[in-house]
């Protein structure tokens, strides 16, 4: 990576670092269950399904023994880091605080990592099983045109949890930019009558069709968006964000910051999660 240290170097007008456009922090994390302090390289989250009642059939009947359907699913974690240096030169050439500025960057830079791997493990593999040996992949696939949404597909969409009895709470969905637009130009979607009137003061569309919806620069290419219930998806994490700053006295008393999260997703039901692509 080049240097670009010297472009920030003291000016008359250099009084503070301007954070460059980038997503702030993470916009999914609060959408999906976590699963805080996780020890071990693997996790594992158990489930257990639907069974049925039966017809008693008499007085003083056998009483019934059905095992419930269990399932369990298993994420891997990752650990993430990065670094930058200041050096105790540039910083004495800067009226603006870089420390501070690199270490709000560092933040912003752990909550776009977290949104990436939330929305890979709505489409990616899956592993499950006792041991985590066995993978499948989503099949719940919607195709909607982005440049041309309707309300139909939107309800289609909808209609594709109802089917499978998702909850109808913590339902969201995140969307890429072209998707979002076009969907501001649905009547249906930006009348006070279906819509909160703020958000679309802001030009938002915060919660329509039993959606809370959330537009999203990191959705993967070859998807439009995804619909899902918030305990669709499982994020582990070992602890929380870990950003240290402090200097180097082998590089020169250099300031340094570091940053490292260790975490990873898992897709725990197909049902939950709708991928939606182009088409």
């Amino acid at each position: 990576m080049a240097d670009t240290q010297n472009e920030i170097y003291a000016q008359a007008y250099g009084r503070n670092i301007m954070q460059l456009a980038q997503q702030k922090y993470s916009k999914l994390l609060n959408t999906v269950y976590v699963r805080p302090d996780v020890r071990g390289k693997t996790f594992f989250q158990d489930q257990i399904g639907e069974w049925s009642m039966e017809v008693k059939g008499g007085r003083n009947a056998q009483t019934p023994n059905n095992d419930p359907a269990l399932a369990r699913r298993m994420g891997i974690m990752v650990d993430y880091h990065d670094n930058r240096l200041l050096d105790r030169g540039d910083e004495l050439k800067t009226i603006s605080d870089p420390r501070s500025a690199y270490t709000i960057a560092a933040a912003q830079s752990i909550g776009r990592k977290i949104d990436d791997i939330i929305l890979a493990s709505m489409a990616g593999a899956a592993y499950y099983g006792e041991t985590g040996s066995t993978s499948t992949t989503n099949g719940n696939i919607v195709l909607v045109t982005a440049a041309s949404v309707t309300m139909e597909r939107i309800a289609t969409i909808k209609k594709t949890l109802d089917d499978k009895d998702v909850e109808m709470e913590d339902r969201y969905f995140v969307a890429n930019t072209t998707f979002l637009n076009n969907l501001l130009n649905l009547t249906q979607a930006t009348s006070a009558d279906y819509n909160s009137v703020k958000a679309l003061i802001r030009g938002e569309i915060d919660t329509w069709m039993g959606f809370k919806w959330i537009m999203s620069t990191r959705i993967p290419t070859a998807n439009v968006g995804f619909a899902y219930q918030k305990y669709g998806v499982c994020l582990g994490m070992a602890s929380q964000p870990f950003v240290k700053t402090d200097q180097r006295p082998d590089l020169s008393y250099s300031w340094q910051v570091y940053y490292e999260v260790n975490m990873g997703a898992v897709r725990l039901e197909e049902n939950k999660v709708v991928v939606i692509n182009e088409g």
